[in-house]
């Protein structure tokens, strides 16, 4: 009989294990549950801000600290590329807008912060501005604008973005979306690591005026992050006729779109949300936004789309930018049209806070301006190939 041994009882069972579907269950319940501890793990804002330490976007850390830590006022605040960070000195804005009289409350000089970073990527754009205003109150954030917005996120957003900004990012239009979740536990993971060894990492544990870059920083003659140079001087002038020929170049690759253009909200649904976002959130704050168009060489004279910007003044520095001899390379000033924008901005953010059609040049010392701490000194001069991160739009 089957089943039964000869007294005819019945033959007892081997004990049941779980199934392969509830093991199933059971592994996918684990791994979510350990990625979920891993997302939730704390860390320090200071050293997510610091965790990029790849060549020029070191500077984020420093913009971190300029924002909370230096007492400096920032009066005005530059937020863009790296043609805004190579191609703009903060302090000789401040100094022409001294000379021409331009002072706030009870005589004080007003200062101009560089908080560009190189590469192109409004999202990244929005943490600036966003974090600026959580401390700050400037009167005024001066934007900058190229010949068209890019579709693309910036390539360290995931790095200083906050779990919820990376959540909360746009699905639709941004091909960095899921990649970003998927790193998110690793990152969080090396974030906390950091966070209890900030020197062990290369970090700082806390803000230190004696390992500090200065309230203002000059990227104009030589792109360098605490202390070190990271380029060889950006006084060279490039070859006219490489100049030209690069930037036909770039113009007969220019595309606009690649969807049909019934698409474009949803191809540029990057720009659409962010610069938005930067703009409605100055606008709560009562912050007026300055756009500055400082496209690279043999661009057009305005942006292909003037509608996202919602009516908000544009700079123009077509004139300089169109001296071949002001251009280190087809996307960046070199020192000598730096010097001469610097200038000229200065000039226009003049007439824009005083409110006049025009200002008489000169005329007003400059030797009592107290426009922060002093740039720190290189201590280490360039020892390898220059690095410049391009920010042409695409």
């Amino acid at each position: 009989m089957t089943g039964s041994d000869a007294t005819g009882a019945a033959a007892p069972q081997a004990p049941r294990g779980p199934s392969t579907g509830m093991l199933f269950s059971i592994g996918v319940a684990t791994f979510v549950a350990t990625l979920a501890l891993l997302v939730a793990l704390p860390h320090q804002t200071y050293i997510r801000w610091q965790s990029m330490q790849t060549e020029a976007y070191a500077r984020l850390g420093w913009t971190y600290e300029r924002i909370h830590d230096d007492p400096a006022p920032i009066d005005i605040a530059l937020i863009g590329t790296s043609h805004t960070m190579n191609g703009i000195d903060g302090l000789a804005v401040a100094q022409t807008m001294a000379a021409m009289g331009v002072r706030g409350a009870g005589g004080r000089c007003l200062t101009v912060t560089n908080l560009a970073i190189p590469s192109y990527g409004r999202n990244l754009h929005y943490l600036l501005t966003r974090e600026l205003l959580s401390a700050r109150k400037p009167r005024a954030i001066v934007l900058e604008v190229l010949e068209n917005e890019t579709r693309k996120a910036h390539p360290v957003y995931s790095h200083v973005a906050s779990v919820a900004d990376l959540i909360d990012a746009p699905r639709i239009g941004n091909v960095n979306y899921f990649a970003d979740l998927v790193r998110l536990p690793y990152r969080q993971l090396v974030l906390a690591a950091e966070s209890v060894s900030p020197e062990a990492f290369g970090l700082k544990a806390r803000f230190d005026f004696a390992n500090y870059d200065g309230s203002t920083v000059d990227n104009t003659r030589v792109v360098n992050v605490n202390g070190k140079a990271l380029t060889p001087s950006l006084g060279t002038v490039m070859d006219p006729r490489a100049l030209e020929r690069d930037a036909a170049a770039l113009r007969e690759d220019k595309r606009l779109n690649y969807l049909p253009k019934a698409m474009a909200g949803y191809e540029y649904a990057m720009p659409r949300r962010y610069v938005g976002a930067i703009l409605d959130l100055a606008d709560r704050q009562g912050v007026p936004v300055y756009l500055l168009y400082l496209p690279g060489y043999g661009k057009p004279d305005r942006p292909y789309d003037m509608s996202y910007y919602g009516g908000r003044t544009m700079l123009s520095l077509n004139d300089l930018l169109a001296h071949r001899e002001y251009w280190h390379d087809v996307h960046h000033l070199n020192s000598q049209g730096a010097a001469a924008v610097s200038r000229r901005l200065g000039e226009l953010l003049s007439r824009r806070l005083t409110g006049a059609s025009t200002v008489a040049t000169g005329g007003m010392p400059i030797e009592g301006c107290n426009f922060g701490i002093a740039q720190r000194p290189l201590t280490v001069t360039f020892a390898k190939r220059g690095i410049v991160t391009s920010a042409s739009a695409d």
